[in-house]
């Protein structure tokens, strides 16, 4: 039977294993990064793992910041933060077996209701590996970014093609 959870830090090594199906090398990151990232919005409950059973089929990593402060591919700590109006969309990874259950769709709609539900005003990510298309589907935009400004470079950091988008939240 299907189910989403919150992520704990017993779910990790799962993560792990999930990402390392999804991305390609130059996009994993470390126990340590996707712990500081639950640390950072502990008790907020923005973060899902998808599992059937004991089996884990995908999850979404997400946390609330600061305007202008996403935090790092593979960052080792990440500051909780201070009067947030973004919740950011870190990771969303799904395995082939969850993709046949929609799984990414149910997760994207689970973010997007816990950001209303928290009053934010909108949801950013940075889509990677030709993703571009797929969150434009579901309702995210081109954000614009100042060349040689710091948002560049930390979009930059996620290798070349990667774009910084956004979907405006309504209130509830």
């Amino acid at each position: 039977m299907l189910q989403l959870k919150v992520i704990a830090t017993a779910d990790v090594p799962a993560v792990l294993a999930l990402q390392a199906q999804c991305y390609g090398p130059d996009f994993l990151e470390s126990a340590e990064a996707f712990q500081a990232k639950l640390d950072a919005a502990r008790h907020l409950h923005c973060s899902y793992l998808a599992v059937d059973g004991d089996e884990p089929l995908a999850y979404v990593v997400s946390l609330p910041v600061d305007d202008g402060e996403l935090p790092a591919l593979d960052a080792p700590t990440v500051a909780p933060a201070r009067a947030p109006r973004t919740l950011y969309l870190h990771d969303l990874a799904v395995s082939p077996a969850g993709r046949a259950q929609r799984l990414g769709h149910k997760l994207v709609r689970q973010v997007v209701q816990r950001a209303q539900d928290m009053g934010l005003a909108r949801i950013a990510l940075i889509a990677v590996q030709g993703s571009q298309g797929y969150w434009e589907r579901q309702g995210f935009a081109v954000s614009d970014v100042d060349a040689g400004s710091a948002m560049a470079h930390k979009v930059a950091s996620f290798g070349s093609g990667a774009t910084l988008m956004h979907r405006a939240l309504s209130p509830v």
